[in-house]
């Protein structure tokens, strides 16, 4: 059994400023950078043979801040299927506007519960997607307009099925930097925890986890 270990980016200026980002690719604050450094000196003594990442700049950045720190040389393999959750219409929208606007309780039910995704994005939102050149050759990617959790399970189940597990199955060690929502989806397929359980478990900014995997995955 290989060994998987899940670390959320550091610090985002929408986790700052209390923001939906989803999709959106807002930057590591110098706070976050400094958490994606000390992420990599708590784990120097581990060598992973690979690491996986979102498209995203903020989980990009973090691997690249907490590998220089750690000393790694590895490669790294960027997958779509590892972004945040779609936001839909929340996105860029501060929580405590969207708590204004919408009510607290719909709000918490579109951040916490399952099967309730957010209203869509806008049409110049998604314009704005389809244009993105990191998801050009998907478009399954593209089309998306908004998530609720298990349809982030939904997007993420193959990637774990067809990629981590087999390289966890072959005794590596696997390091996959992400975001909160796609972590507890993570936690979910790697430990057989129902998806309702992990939806509320806590993900730190740049704290590694280093969850007991259930294999084999079927």
């Amino acid at each position: 059994m290989g060994r998987l270990v899940l670390l959320r980016h550091g610090e985002s200026t929408a986790n700052a400023a209390d923001i939906f980002a989803g999709w959106l690719d807002l930057p590591l604050t110098e706070r976050g950078m400094r958490e994606a450094a000390e992420a990599g000196r708590s784990l120097a003594d581990l060598r992973p043979d690979v690491i996986h990442s979102s498209v995203l700049g903020r989980s990009i950045n973090t691997v690249h801040l907490a590998a220089e720190a750690a000393g790694w040389d590895v490669a790294l393999r960027r997958d779509w299927r590892l972004n945040e959750r779609h936001y839909g219409a929340l996105q860029g929208l501060a929580k405590e506007a969207a708590r204004s606007r919408f009510g607290h309780d719909q709000v918490e039910a579109w951040r916490r519960s399952v099967d309730v995704a957010p209203p869509a994005a806008s049409a110049y939102a998604l314009a704005e997607q389809l244009a993105d050149r990191r998801y050009a050759a998907t478009p399954a990617a593209r089309l998306i307009r908004t998530e609720s959790l298990a349809d982030v399970a939904t997007r993420m189940t193959p990637y774990w099925r067809d990629v981590l597990a087999p390289e966890l199955a072959a005794d590596r060690t696997v390091v996959v930097v992400s975001h909160g929502n796609a972590l507890r989806v993570l936690l979910h397929l790697a430990t057989g925890a129902p998806l309702e359980e992990t939806a509320h478990a806590q993900v730190p900014t740049a704290m590694p986890i280093m969850p007991r995997v259930a294999l084999p995955v079927r």
